[in-house]
Parts: C-alpha cells; structure tokens; sequence
C-alpha cells in the first residue's frame, strides 16, 4: 500500500459565499467596486483639505460594509449617507464657500471631489442593486 506524503486536500464543494464582492459577479461586482472607490476618493477629499471632522473614517466604514456584507440592499445605505453628507455640505456656510471660491486650489478641487464621490457613489449603489436584483429574478 502506498501514501502520497504531499497529497494535496480535496477542494470544497458547496461551501457558501460569505462576503458581497465574492458573490457578486459582472456587472453587480463592477458597480459595486465603483462605489467603494468612490467613497474612498470622497475621503480622501475631505483629508485633503485638513478639515477635522468624522468623514475619513466613516465613508471607508461603509465601503467596508458594502464590501463584506452580501445582502443585495445594503448598498442603499451608502445611498442614504451620501444623501446626509451632501445636504450637510451645501447647508454648511464654510462648506458652500469651498465649493464656490476657486481661489484656493485645493480646497476648491477636494470640496467638489467629495461632492463628485457622494453623488457617484450613490449612483453606483443604487446601480449595483437593481443590476442586483435583475440577476435574482431572472435565475428564479
């Protein structure tokens, strides 16, 4: 009787998909990789200005969360912060400001990047659930 001594494990079968951009596939995983790069420019844009606030932190959480988490709607919450951000950006005075002096450079090109990134990512999740939701029905 002979053993192979580097015998290589069986691959496994059946096993199920835990995180959203494993299980996503064509268009669905595209869009759903837009929208965390989007969200992850809109951070940068708010670092890039210096200004001292939580936004650095939670839109590369929410990233992470469309990322990991597989239901087909989570995507909708990136929607929803987007929406809070951009209306709590253009209701800020300072804010306003920055978008609309284009004196300083910098301040300028990153007010717009993150407003440019909450708008696309919004538009990229909202893209990623009904490309998602198309794919559901039509297999059933």
């Amino acid at each position: 009787m002979t053993t192979r001594a580097n015998r290589l494990p069986a691959p496994r079968r059946g096993r199920p998909l835990r995180t959203a951009f494993a299980r996503a596939t064509g268009r669905h995983r595209t869009f759903l990789i837009a929208t965390c790069v989007a969200l992850v420019l809109a951070a940068i844009a708010d670092e890039a200005t210096g200004y001292d606030g939580p936004g650095p932190f939670i839109y590369p959480a929410f990233a992470v969360l469309i990322a990991l988490l597989p239901w087909r709607f989570t995507p909708l919450f990136v929607v929803a912060m987007s929406a809070l951000f951009i209306f709590g950006g253009l209701e800020s005075p300072e804010f306003v400001h920055r978008l609309t002096t284009p004196g300083q450079a910098l301040n300028f090109a990153a007010a717009w990047l993150q407003m440019l990134g909450f708008a696309a990512a919004a538009g990229f999740a909202v893209a990623a659930v009904v490309v998602s939701h198309r794919a559901a029905g039509s297999r059933s």
